[in-house]
């Protein structure tokens, strides 16, 4: 009797490996070691870091995180003196990602031309709606280092706790996929077992 899929596919994964599976480690080893080169390079930050800001839970994380960071770090320069154009310069290096700093360029630029910053900022749809909100109320009122510093503390809550649930769905991602990989062996094990003793009592 043939032997079930599943066992044949296990067989042949066993047989690759115990022929190729050096190769396979050298190609694995290889390949992050290119990719490490490749994200350091600015296409490849730009990309890596767009891909990041798209995975589920995760870039939810990351988007928070740049977002606290850039109320607390504008609020603290405008507290000190420092002019709006000054501030998003230092502010596009802390938000750790090149998409956001990217989009923080364009808002300088628009700035610079004579526009206020919530509204660039808005049009970027890249950064939380009230952070646009503050930046705004702030700019008209004149108290938007006030405004910022105030609202970083709430960024953080939101980004500790969205950090919190991540790391906790984390664990269970793990288990569902390691009870599928020892289902699999299980399932290809057992079949044909359960084949021949099927076929016995026939």
């Amino acid at each position: 009797a043939s032997l079930p899929g599943p066992t044949k596919a296990l067989l042949g994964i066993s047989d690759f490996l115990a022929v190729y599976g050096w190769l396979l480690a050298i190609v694995i080893v290889g390949g992050i070691y290119a990719f490490n080169r490749w994200k350091e390079t600015p296409q490849g930050r730009v990309v890596w870091d767009g891909f990041k800001l798209n995975i589920p839970m995760v870039g939810k994380v990351l988007r928070t995180l740049a977002v606290g960071r850039f109320a607390r770090t504008l609020g603290s320069l405008c507290k000190c003196g420092i002019t709006i154009l000054e501030g998003l310069s230092v502010v596009r290096d802390t938000l750790g990602n090149e998409v956001l700093g990217q989009q923080i360029d364009k808002v300088a630029a628009e700035v610079k031309g004579g526009r206020s910053v919530a509204e660039p900022l808005g049009q970027s749809g890249m950064f939380d709606k009230l952070l646009v909100q503050i930046v705004a109320l702030g700019e008209q009122t004149g108290r938007l280092d006030e405004l910022l510093l105030q609202a970083a503390d709430t960024f953080d809550d939101q980004a500790d706790s969205a950090l919190v649930r991540f790391v906790s769905l984390l664990p269970t991602i793990l288990i569902l996929l390691l009870a599928t990989v020892i289902g699999f062996i299980i399932a290809a094990t057992l079949l044909p077992i359960l084949a021949m003793d099927l076929t016995s009592a026939l």
